[in-house]
């Protein structure tokens, strides 16, 4: 035991040496994490400019002007009267994100029974927007558009109830559970802070063994530890486990609850697979920096490696609908299980059993990587001797 932790002494002076390591464990904890939060801090999407294009000026496009005027996530920026190209509109006015156009005799067609349609163009190449305008404005207008129906059936002397079946005979009920408010921040948040906590662990770890050997401390880390191979696994392995977990607690105690994410009552119950996500990351880390004796080296294949995670994890993109080669190449991923599983358990509350299937899989990445690590160990070992 007092060998393990000497051992485990040298390593974290050997760690907390390094500038490179102290700016990754203290900078973007610190200082990037809680950048990004406030980028989304707001949360959600407001005051989106849009303009309209009024051709008809009856009281129906009145209606549909002071419906859309009380939406918190449209604002109405520019207002026409005349025609516009729109291509031309967002080309310059860039500010401007959708266009919506009442076209003549819109009020008329409409009171005389007849079908109308209104043009919404989105500038799509940011589809948050696109989709955010277009489901804003075809809201209100079916809103205003049944209000029409029935009270035209009502004036046809139907009661209010029997015409508001008829109007809407089917009525939907959303009901959106575990981010009901749509809160960006909720949402990308906790996904950013853990695949950086992933890059951390993985970058602090791929320059363990190597820098051993550039060093030239290798033969002193033979001697002090007897060349027992699995006291130096454990006492290196240890050390990047506890640092990861260190800012594992600052990001859930101190980031989330300061930048306003709701605290969820299964995230201590969460910490054993966190624990198996943060040693499996470490393990991967040291794996590579035996592997690879040139640190440069390493850390660029540590790079390579956890670069793509948060685009292959399935958090910005479906993993079901990428290709085949993609789609395989995600499940490579230790970050990719992990969200799985922090999706099941704390953001839905689940039981961690819910979470088996991804902790198995972490378990295999452990054991890939502690088999790969004790061969090569046990090797360059009998080198050195």
């Amino acid at each position: 035991m007092t060998t393990f932790l000497h051992l485990l002494s040298r390593e974290f002076r050997r760690v907390f040496a390094r500038r490179s390591a102290l700016v990754i464990i203290l900078v973007i904890p610190l200082i990037v994490f809680f950048y990004l939060g406030s980028i989304y801090v707001r949360g959600s999407i407001e005051n989106v400019p849009i303009m309209v294009v009024n051709l008809d000026r009856g009281e129906l496009s009145n209606q549909i002007l002071s419906a859309l005027g009380s939406s918190p996530r449209i604002k109405i920026e520019q207002y026409a009267i005349s025609a516009v190209e729109p291509e031309k509109v967002f080309l310059d006015h860039p500010e401007i994100k959708g266009i919506l156009i009442l076209p003549q005799g819109l009020s008329n067609s409409v009171f005389k029974g007849s079908q109308a349609k209104i043009q919404v163009f989105t500038n799509s190449s940011n589809i948050i927007y696109g989709n955010l305008i277009y489901k804003d404005i075809a809201t209100f207008i079916n809103t205003v558009s049944a209000g029409i129906s029935l009270n035209y059936l009502m004036l046809e002397g139907l009661p209010h109830k029997a015409a508001e079946s008829l109007v809407m005979p089917i009525r939907v009920q959303p009901k959106p559970l575990f981010n009901p408010y749509y809160n960006y921040l909720y949402y990308l948040l906790p996904g950013l802070t853990s695949v950086l906590l992933q890059m951390i662990v993985f970058f602090l770890a791929a320059r363990s063994m190597n820098s051993e050997f550039s060093d030239k401390t290798f033969s002193n880390l033979l001697i002090l530890s007897k060349n027992r191979i699995h006291l130096i696994l454990g006492s290196k392995l240890c050390a990047y486990t506890l640092i990861g977990m260190c800012i594992a607690l600052f990001i859930y105690a101190v980031v989330h609850p300061v930048m306003g994410i709701p605290t969820s009552s299964s995230i201590l119950s969460f910490v054993p697979f966190l624990i198996l996500f943060v040693m499996t990351n470490a393990m991967l880390g040291l794996t590579i920096s035996l592997l690879f004796k040139n640190e440069a080296i390493a850390m660029d294949t540590a790079f390579v490696y956890n670069s793509p995670a948060f685009v292959f994890s399935g958090f910005t993109f479906p993993i079901l609908a990428m290709p085949g080669f993609d789609s395989w190449y995600a499940q490579l991923i230790p970050y990719t299980h992990f969200l799985k599983a922090f999706t099941k358990t704390v953001e839905m509350e689940g039981a961690l059993q819910a979470s088996a299937t991804e902790a198995g899989v972490l378990l295999i990445f452990f054991l890939v990587g502690y088999i790969v690590f004790t061969i090569g160990l046990v090797r360059k070992s009998e080198i050195i001797s």
